[in-house]
């Protein structure tokens, strides 16, 4: 993921969704650099072929994150906030060592 955790800096940002699932959208976002809804159809690819650590639909719903139509709101605005922060200039730099 790009630049750490972004788990504790988003803020709003649902405490019962785990840090896979938060890993799962960065990965996503990163193969496809694009924008709600184009990045939903990616995670849906990602995950019904279970490229990301193996995770299909079921383990991520577990993690948190629902792909069904009654969990796409909440899906959108996580996945929106997040891209959001990731796309800020200060986000997509290298941590100082």
């Amino acid at each position: 993921m790009m630049g750490g955790s972004l788990a504790g800096e988003v803020e709003g940002l649902d405490e019962r969704i785990a840090q896979v699932a938060i890993d799962f959208i960065m990965f996503c976002f990163e193969r496809r650099g694009a924008g709600w809804p184009f990045l939903y159809d990616e995670m849906c690819y990602v995950a019904g072929n279970r490229l990301y650590r193996g995770l299909g639909y079921e383990e991520l719903r577990d993690v948190g994150l629902d792909f069904t139509l009654g969990g796409l709101g909440k899906t959108s605005r996580l996945v929106n906030e997040l891209t959001r922060h990731a796309s800020r200039p200060a986000a997509l730099a290298s941590p100082a060592t």
